[in-house]
């Protein structure tokens, strides 16, 4: 087989962020495994100083040669393998690894974007998976300032920090049949790479450096969300029916989504339900059949010219666009006014939505977290607050890399 020649280009050191982990302490760190992408048929690597490239070949790992700083290396997909757009090398390969280095400081960049880490490769039927496989409290550095304004009190970024912490060491495996266990996108949590890291954010990870919430000796699953308009969310409600999930006061009434408004036409509401497969024709009114014990929309009536049917709380928030299922509706008919039972000779214009916070209300709200950091208090009242019956303390790292399978 053809050797791998050394990629040339002129070396670019990048300046990273206060806050670097030395290449030891990077050992020792949990690993965590960010699924980036899973579907590319072509990606572009970077890396900020000198990394090996490795491929997966018939015959097992092997070092193709030496990345350059600031070199570009395009990916592209092949018939379920890598191809690399390198003209003294024609082979096709079961896998990349870029980044598996002791070497202090070095970024991979994948496409625009860099990270810190290794980035691993991995051809499936619907294109190159692309993994950041990077130590803990460094993927919060990221995570945290991605979540929460880096501007924030300092109390409440190292609530974040903790509760992201948390969530990642609770989600570890969740995608293990795609090789990594969480996203980058909100259906895990928010990491944007190197450029969100902050300063202050950085200090908040590393003051609460390997601090969880466990409840009955496991790490909690941390849900957390921007803010619930003066009333959390029960998980018994929802999807998580943990004891430390329970509905508490919020403080979050400096948010500009603590209280809003929105309102939606005849045409739009009968599109968006259709979505959702239902067809009843012009809508008369939207009624709330049951609510959570916080006051959420648990089921909404939906009434027209041509029947009636339920529809999921959840799901309505989602088809409709709204910030919460925390809200009222009200039918407006062609005079402006409101309509105080539906009627099929009055068929509404308008449907008026008024609403109390943003997201699904469970776990700790984060315009709550900043106003109890304002009023003065820690990061472990503020958790405690938003997760009664839970412990702070230290994550057993040795149980954690026992547990984990990459």
């Amino acid at each position: 087989m053809k050797l791998f020649a050394t990629i040339l280009a002129t070396s670019t050191i990048l300046t990273l962020q206060t806050g670097w982990m030395n290449s030891a302490q990077a050992r020792e760190d949990l690993p965590i495994r960010v699924g980036l992408s899973d579907s590319a048929r072509q990606v572009t690597l970077r890396v900020s100083t000198g990394t090996p490239v490795e491929v997966l070949a018939p015959i097992g790992w092997q070092r193709l040669g030496q990345l350059s700083a600031n070199t570009t290396l395009q990916v592209n997909y092949s018939q379920g393998q890598l191809k690399l757009n390198i003209q003294s090398d024609q082979q096709v390969y079961k896998g990349l690894r870029l980044g598996q280095t002791d070497q202090e400081g070095t970024l991979v960049g994948l496409n625009n974007t860099w990270y810190r880490g290794s980035l691993n490769l991995t051809p499936t039927a619907r294109g190159i998976t692309v993994v950041n496989e990077v130590p803990l409290e460094q993927y919060l550095y990221s995570v945290v300032p991605s979540e929460m304004p880096s501007s924030w009190p300092l109390e409440a970024l190292k609530s974040q920090a903790v509760a992201a912490r948390t969530y990642a060491i609770s989600s570890l495996g969740s995608y293990r049949s795609k090789g990594y266990d969480v996203v980058a996108t909100t259906a895990s949590q928010v990491y944007l790479g190197v450029k969100s890291e902050s300063n202050l954010s950085t200090q908040a990870v590393t003051q609460t450096n390997g601090e969880i919430l466990t409840h009955a000796g496991k790490a909690i699953h941390a849900y957390f969300h921007s803010c619930s308009g003066g009333q959390t969310e029960s998980g018994a409600d929802l999807w998580a029916p943990f004891a430390y999930l329970k509905s508490v006061a919020d403080y979050d009434q400096a948010s500009p989504k603590h209280v809003w408004h929105t309102e939606m036409s005849q045409s739009e509401m009968k599109s968006k339900l259709a979505h959702l497969g239902v067809r009843v024709g012009d809508v008369l009114a939207l009624s709330t059949v049951k609510r959570t014990s916080s006051g959420r929309v648990k089921t909404l009536q939906i009434w027209g010219k041509e029947g009636q049917k339920l529809v999921d709380g959840a799901k309505a928030r989602v088809a409709f666009g709204l910030n919460s299922t925390f809200f009222n509706v009200g039918a407006i008919d062609a005079r402006g006014e409101l309509q105080k039972k539906p009627s099929p000779d009055s068929v509404p214009t308008t449907f008026q939505f008024a609403g109390r916070g943003w997201g699904h209300g469970l776990g700790m709200s984060q315009w709550g977290a900043r106003q109890l950091a304002l009023n003065g208090y820690a990061h472990r009242d503020i958790l405690n607050h938003y997760y009664p019956s839970t412990q702070l303390g230290p994550l057993n790292k040795a149980q954690f890399r026992m547990a984990y399978n990459p």
